[in-house]
């Protein structure tokens, strides 16, 4: 049959059966496109010691090709381990999803149209909303900001509108739902399954770009992720590969020539992280950071030593347990998405046309660590709180006191630490005794 080897779609799952099986199910729903008929689905249970393996086969055993791993493999190597079967299968095009994600009837089809059309479109993924908050996207693609060292989710917490691109041409796309083609596996090979979690798919999309095919987002496959923006990771491990990865990337990826600034704004980055932690007692988050950075400065790739991992002691600054004990609040700036998380978090808060005394005042900032005025009333902290993009909240002197410490402390960290990251570059790029900068 003609569509028989055309679509395989990969399905990595750990210890969220449920999750999954509605995935699959959403899955099976695209069949009634011909173009994705007789599409086959892996799934494989990355180490559950769960009760994963009996809820999946029971539910959809028969639909499905299933693998459990005994050895956890990190999302990327989970998924490595589907693609393997279906390229040795001879599909065309592999579609990766994550357990937590469903998919609209037709997101697979316009996936599979698109990349069939255009053989310059190596790797695509559809837009991507909050299911709790079906009309807010969640991510549109991704940006690789080598300027500020970072990777941006496109369009992250804002409503959908008709002034948002239909197809969004972007550097990667999160394996959270990725459609590519197998030529542009047999080019660039498998996800870099030495980051074991967070940024492979950010590495691979780069890497696919690089070797000239266009990475792209299409605004007709819609997709919905059952995490919420509030959700908190029982551990350091988010935190922890996050940072290594990232810091990996760039040391990398960047040009030579750029390399100065760059490592000053990956160590900012890091020590910023550090700091906020410290700020909110999250001594074990604080300790992530510190292995974190000392893992990517010595090489080391794969899964994190047990020691690295702790438990997670972030509070957010209180930022959950702040508004639940507020009646009413009143934010200066309109900020559709934010009011829609605090409701959330209380929904009897009542949200105030304009500023009384007796409801707190939220300011916007883009971190809590660059404000400069610090011109407050001695009601500061019972009447103005700021929040920046993360849900870091400036809400006490103490706060206060803290961040006007940071900056010194900064400049003693990257005198500490540049000339080490320095050497890293240096390694990673073949010239261990030649100066890069």
């Amino acid at each position: 049959m003609e569509n028989q080897k055309k679509l395989a779609v990969v399905i990595c799952n750990h210890n969220k059966a449920e999750r999954t099986v509605n995935c699959i199910a959403s899955v099976l729903d695209s069949e009634q496109f011909d173009v994705c008929r007789n599409l086959k689905i892996y799934v494989i249970d990355n180490a559950s010691d769960d009760d994963s393996k009996t809820v999946i086969t029971d539910a959809y055993g028969d639909k499905i090709t299933f693998t459990y791993s005994a050895i956890d493999l990190g999302s990327c190597g989970g998924l490595n381990l589907g693609i393997e079967q279906a390229l040795q299968e001879g599909f065309e095009y592999i579609c990766c999803l994550g357990e937590e994600i469903t998919v609209a009837p037709d997101a697979l089809s316009v996936l599979l149209n698109f990349l069939a059309a255009t053989p310059s479109a190596g790797l695509a993924g559809g837009k991507v909303y909050h299911r709790h908050m079906p009309h807010y996207i969640q991510q549109f693609g991704i940006s690789i900001d080598f300027r500020h060292c970072r990777a941006s989710m496109l369009y992250a917490d804002t409503p959908d509108s008709e002034n948002i691109p239909n197809i969004v041409y972007c550097d990667a796309i999160s394996s959270c739902c990725m459609m590519v083609r197998a030529d542009a596996i047999h080019r660039v090979g498998l996800m870099p399954t030495e980051n074991f979690l967070y940024w492979d798919d950010t590495e691979w999309g780069y890497r696919i770009k690089q070797a000239g095919y266009e990475v792209v987002a299409l605004g007709g496959a819609k997709l919905y992720h059952a995490a919420s923006p509030m959700h908190r990771c029982d551990n350091t491990k988010v935190n922890y590969y996050m940072t290594r990865n990232c810091m990996h990337f760039f040391m990398k990826y960047t040009k030579p020539e750029c390399c100065n600034k760059m490592s000053i704004v990956l160590l900012r980055s890091v020590f910023e992280a550090f700091y906020l932690h410290r700020m909110g007692h999250a001594h074990n988050m604080a300790q992530s950071d510190v292995s974190a950075l000392l893992d990517a400065v010595n090489g080391v790739r794969g899964k994190a030593a047990d020691d690295c991992i702790l438990d997670n002691d972030e509070s957010g600054l209180g930022f959950v347990s702040f508004f639940q004990e507020q009646e009413a609040v009143y934010m200066e700036d309109d900020d559709p998405f934010l009011e829609q998380v605090i409701r959330q978090i209380n929904p009897d808060i009542v949200f105030m046309q304009l500023p009384t005394k007796d409801a707190v005042t939220i300011i916007r900032c883009d971190s809590i660590l660059g404000i400069k005025d610090f011109n407050f009333s001695l009601e500061f902290s019972d009447n103005v709180i700021y929040i920046d993009k993360n849900y870091r909240m400036l809400a006490t002197r103490e706060d206060v006191d803290l961040i006007k410490s940071y900056e010194p402390g900064l400049q003693l960290f990257l005198y500490a630490m540049q000339p080490v990251v320095f050497r890293r570059i240096a390694e990673m790029h073949g010239m261990p005794n030649a100066p890069l900068f």
